[in-house]
């Protein structure tokens, strides 16, 4: 999965879309939001007409639609209208709460993502840091010292160990934002 939001501009080249970097890009990520979306009641086939009719449909309007469009946000629209108009061909019929489950089942699995590129983004972050700075945010947030502990261990001052997550927290804060993953300001 990518670790931006990746909006349409990035994937063209001489004005014309590179429809191979999106399909290697996005195939995985659509192929789970089409089969999450079709439960048992279709064959692997059908998903896989699906998910290819999804790339169609993003080529054949790549004219019209602006460089800016979210990528993922568009290509999620697609397969959900892919699936219903799937639906409503084969006549197959499926009680209301069935696809409620569904619906929800693809809002997480899109939390469960969004959760996993934040993860490797501070991941990747943490791995800028110094040992002392690493050290100090691990025992914090994740061993549960206090920053008069983590000040005893380091022989320094409380005030030092408090400015030191703050700009730790501050350079995650701007890498997620990087990322595509806005907070506002706070």
């Amino acid at each position: 999965m990518q670790l931006k939001k990746e909006i349409l501009k990035d994937y063209l080249s001489n004005n014309k879309l590179d429809m191979d970097k999106l399909f290697n890009d996005y195939y995985g990520y659509v192929y789970i939001i089409v089969k999450n979306g079709v439960s048992f009641v279709l064959t692997d086939e059908d998903i896989e007409e699906i998910v290819s009719d999804v790339f169609i449909a993003l080529w054949k309007n790549s004219e019209t639609l602006l460089e800016t469009v979210n990528i993922k946000a568009y290509l999620s629209g697609i397969a959900k209208n892919m699936i219903k108009n799937k639906y409503r061909k084969t006549k197959l019929h499926f009680s209301i709460s069935e696809y409620e489950e569904k619906l929800i089942a693809t809002s997480n699995l899109e939390k469960q993502v969004a959760e996993n590129e934040q993860n490797i983004i501070i991941k990747n972050t943490l791995k800028t840091l110094k040992k002392e700075e690493y050290d100090a945010f691990i025992m914090f947030y994740y061993e549960n010292k206090t920053t008069k502990e983590i000040a005893k261990k380091y022989h320094c001052h409380v005030g030092k160990v408090k400015v030191m997550l703050h700009r730790i927290r501050k350079k995650i804060k701007k890498n997620l934002e990087k990322g595509g993953y806005g907070y506002g300001k706070s």
